[in-house]
């Protein structure tokens, strides 16, 4: 095929006729009607049909630094092969951009298809982080740009820890680690856009404190806002099935209550589950929840709140439930039931912490699976059961300041482990067991808060009906690459990423964590890309004989 490089000037001008750049603030706004219509054009020669690859005017280098592939049409002055005209209605029918019944990525109103180049289950900080590099790669005029992906999301919104969004409450993060900074300190989604829209650069810098959590919480919903073309919200996925075709699958259907939809590129980013001890599921109910359900259990309860409370658990969770019940009502009693001595304070050592930092997870990933283990256990300090400075402060200052009135409101329980819980007419009898001395009590409380934290699972249940062509580690937990991507075995094409479920593969960074969120999600965009290459490597040319 002739190059257009070696086609004479009148030729190349033709061919810069026939295929237009679509201009990059067209490719926000949603501009794109005349630039479609284009698309498909018929001259002397014959029907010419082509994918446009969006490469901006002026942009020379990809995200990734590498130049643009450019696409040229064969320019050779040969008589045509006439296109059917069903393929020229299919190649419009089948327009990368058109294929959601919900608003696609330029905005516009697109006939219903269920197919899409990948699908992320997840709308929350991980799915947000990943749509921000996309979107990022499409304002760069970088083919990852052009995928279709399809964001799924149980809630109803994109409301940041929605159970404890609490008065007093804060972030333990820097805030430029936040969903694009250490990706891309240029991206408009970031924190510091974030509050020159809002109007609040000079007084957050007055502020002397990290942000609280309603403002990160609003932050997200901010960002989500500006990438949510193809996100679908109160659509919990029930079901991912194999689609097998010649004895492969060839690709996966993801089930939702209203519809289904089949990828072939698949990212996880639905986090970790609620760990629920199995000496309570039986009981689980309106007084006797986990804390991630903590505000819509207390709302139920209307003026009604029981007065004798029981919170199990020493991390931040079970620290922010106590302190919130108390400042409810002057007439509740909290027991704080822990199995150490008590709460005690998140490592926050610069050097512990660089646990976060990106070659602490190459180093991790490089090390074999007890080695793993042993180092989870240690850094495990920085990140769980463990609760902040102020919030330490603000326990032991209720306790004192209780004891100069001559009331208790709060009493703890070090060393001390539920060994037995029953319902009772007026709530729960509960055994306390000193783990120790062996020593027992026991208490009657009206309701139990478990802040027994979330754990991730070997195999994501999600993920149940692609089991066979899983590939396991030694522990039969998933085979997690560098790239966060899930090894597969046997007749699979399809590609599988895990976004915020590898903590097992990749480290404690890789748990409920902004640190390196923004670098994760360039990492599976890459990797997406790469996957996906075929569809922008081969375009739809004339047929030239």
């Amino acid at each position: 095929m002739s190059g257009q490089r070696n086609a004479p000037g009148a030729v190349r001008r033709r061919a810069e006729h026939l295929f237009p750049r679509k201009p990059a603030d067209a490719l926000r706004t949603g501009r794109t009607g005349q630039w479609q219509r284009q698309r498909v054009r018929r001259t002397a020669a014959g029907p010419v049909i082509s994918r446009h690859v969006q490469h901006a005017a002026g942009r020379r280098q990809l995200r990734s630094g590498r130049m643009p592939k450019r696409i040229y049409a064969p320019l050779r002055p040969r008589p045509c092969r006439a296109v059917p005209r069903d393929l020229m209605t299919a190649h419009i029918k089948n327009n990368i951009y058109a294929n959601s019944k919900d608003r696609n990525f330029m905005g516009n109103s697109t006939p219903h298809s269920l197919h899409s180049d990948a699908i992320c289950i997840g709308f929350g900080p991980a799915g947000i982080a990943l749509a921000c590099a996309v979107e990022d790669a499409r304002e760069a005029s970088d083919p990852l740009g052009a995928l279709s992906i399809r964001y799924l999301e149980a809630a109803p919104d994109t409301q940041w820890h929605r159970e404890l969004l609490l008065a007093g409450t804060d972030i333990n993060h820097h805030v430029f680690r936040d969903l694009v900074t250490p990706r891309n300190p240029r991206s408009r989604f970031s924190f510091a856009m974030y509050l020159k829209d809002q109007g609040r650069m000079f007084d957050f810098g007055l502020l002397g404190r990290p942000a609280s959590r309603h403002e990160w919480s609003d932050y997200l919903g901010w960002v989500s806002l500006q990438v949510d073309g193809h996100t679908r919200f109160d659509t919990p996925v029930t079901e991912i099935d194999p689609v097998i075709r010649n004895g492969r699958v060839h690709e996966v259907r993801v089930r939702t209550p209203q519809d289904s939809f089949t990828t072939r590129n698949l990212v996880l980013s639905s986090g970790s589950a609620p760990r629920m001890p199995q000496m309570f599921e039986a009981l689980l109910g309106p007084t006797l929840f986990h804390t991630s359900q903590f505000l819509t259990r207390l709302q139920a309860f209307g003026k009604q709140l029981p007065k004798r409370w029981l919170v199990l658990g020493s991390g931040q969770s079970a620290s922010e439930s106590v302190l919130e019940l108390v400042s409810r009502d002057p007439a509740i009693e909290v027991h704080s039931v822990h199995r150490s001595a008590g709460f005690k304070l998140t490592q926050l050592g610069q050097f512990p912490n660089r646990v976060f930092a990106p070659d602490h997870v190459d180093y991790f990933h490089s090390l074999n699976p007890a080695a793993r283990q042993r180092f989870l256990d240690w850094s495990r300090s920085t990140n769980y059961a463990g609760i902040d400075p102020d919030e330490s402060q603000k326990l032991f200052s209720l306790i004192y300041e209780d004891s100069i009135a001559g009331r208790t409101r709060l009493h703890t329980y070090a060393y001390s482990v539920i060994s037995a819980i029953e319902h009772s007419a007026d709530g729960y009898r509960i055994e306390l067991t000193d783990t120790f001395s062996q020593r027992t009590r026991m208490l009657e409380v009206d309701a139990v808060v478990l802040g027994t934290g979330y754990q991730q699972y070997l195999i994501p249940p999600l993920l149940s009906g692609l089991q066979p062509w899983l590939a396991a580690d030694v522990d039969g937990g998933l085979l997690i690459d560098r790239d966060y991507q899930v090894a597969t075995q046997g007749a699979c094409d399809v590609n599988i990423w895990v976004n915020g479920l590898s903590e097992r593969s990749h480290g404690i960074s890789d748990s409920q964590s902004f640190s390196l969120m923004a670098l994760r999600a360039e990492r599976i965009a890459n990797a997406l890309e790469r996957a996906v290459e075929p569809v922008i490597d081969a375009p739809l040319l004339a047929q030239w004989t």
